[in-house]
């Protein structure tokens, strides 16, 4: 293996970040001479600043992703100043051995734009064009359910490129159900990329000479991190999100339990500051910065429980055997809680209640030993499974 390209990362989301570390991660164990190179939808990482990282990230952002996708839009539409030039990310392709796509959740017609769902499929329009093998590593795919312009003009383009991928790995099963409907090749079930990983080996990730290493936060041991999210704010009002997570917050201190709430996508600054300031006391502390992947593992590492809004804060969680309580609004923090036998902590938004919530968080923390030994069973059957036998 010469070269692997990797799409679908950003250093924005902490999930995708997290993704892409685990990658990286993995891919420098089993193919320690291979070049590393990740396309970047989302820039942020900046030419000085590269040479900290053991893998190239190339800049491509969604205005050159339309010029390469659509050149007549080159009369109307000028690239990014930090996105690269198009024919070093066209090239970069060409010579690719392999493309890993880690998006996580990109083509589907609930709760995405059409633009995001395009951005997905462009990677394997191009792997396609110069005939370079492409995987979807594990991600939520579907539903297919469009309706007006969107069914005349998406679908095809879903029907298309979905058929060309050598193997598609789906999170939930029901995605298989929507994958049905097309003649894809290989679908394999899969959990999440970074619950498969073991503790990420900060060696394979930053260059030896980088700055870029782990800062130390002073959290309390045995703290309840929570992980909040703006997302549910697009179901619920903002108001009734925060009424949500403070009160789980004065459960906590009633029960004497130090809190951390901990910023876990850039999305989120606002809210968590809305959460804090609703919520304050000597025993909470916010962390609303921008953590990197090692950063949240280590406070992670420290905690005692999770509360998680944010599904890879769940998944971070879980990794590390934390017990968690989850409110979510997707299939996916379902199915991954009813895999770990959790299921009475698990809160759907849209049907929530907070009362509920409160006895959850009561019933964990009676019990965590019990929970985090439940986790680490269940962790050490899923860790047996090798992703990467499946990468050649």
């Amino acid at each position: 293996m010469q070269k692997i390209l990797i799409t679908g990362g950003n250093f924005i989301n902490k999930g995708a970040q997290s993704m892409l570390f685990c990658l990286v991660d993995g891919l420098k164990n089993k193919f320690p001479q291979a070049e590393i190179v990740m396309i970047d939808l989302f820039p942020t990482i900046l030419d000085k600043d590269k040479a900290n990282y053991s893998f190239k990230i190339v800049n491509m952002h969604i205005r050159t992703l339309l010029r390469m996708a659509f050149p007549f839009l080159k009369l109307l539409v000028k690239p990014k100043p930090i996105s690269n030039a198009e024919s070093e990310i066209k090239n970069h392709f060409k010579t690719a051995n392999l493309v890993l796509d880690i998006s996580g959740y990109g083509v589907s017609s609930h709760n995405q734009k059409p633009l995001w769902t395009y951005a997905t499929l462009f990677p394997v329009r191009y792997a396609k064009r110069f005939k370079v093998p492409f995987i979807f590593l594990p991600q939520s795919i579907g539903p297919f359910e469009f309706s007006g312009w969107k069914k005349l003009v998406i679908w095809p383009l879903i029907k298309k490129y979905l058929k060309y991928p050598e193997t598609i790995f789906i999170r939930e099963p029901n995605c298989r159900e929507h994958l049905n409907k097309l003649k894809t090749k290989q679908v394999i079930d899969s959990f999440d990329l970074v619950l498969q990983s073991s503790k990420i080996n900060s060696q394979n990730i930053f260059c030896s000479n980088s700055s870029q290493s782990p800062k130390n936060y002073d959290i309390k041991k045995d703290a309840v991190v929570i992980i909040p999210n703006k997302q549910l704010t697009r179901i619920i009002s903002e108001e009734e999100t925060v009424k949500i997570f403070s009160s789980a917050i004065n459960t906590l201190i009633i029960q004497n339990q130090h809190v951390s709430i901990v910023r876990h996508s850039a999305d989120d600054k606002e809210i968590c500051d809305l959460i804090f300031e609703a919520a304050k006391h000597e025993n909470v502390q916010l962390i609303n910065e921008d953590l990197s992947p090692l950063e949240i593992q280590e406070i992670f590492d420290a905690s005692k429980m999770v509360i998680a809004a944010r599904y890879h804060g769940l998944i971070h969680a879980l990794k590390l055997s934390k017990p968690c309580v989850v409110i979510g609004w997707a299939n996916k923090y379902n199915h991954v809680m009813n895999t770990f036998d959790l299921t009475q902590f698990y809160f759907d938004i849209n049907s929530i209640d907070k009362q509920k919530v409160t006895t959850a968080i009561e019933t964990m923390l009676n019990e965590l030993p019990l929970y985090k030994s439940k986790i680490a069973e269940t962790l050490t059957e899923i860790k047996s499974s090798d992703i990467f036998k499946h990468i050649k």
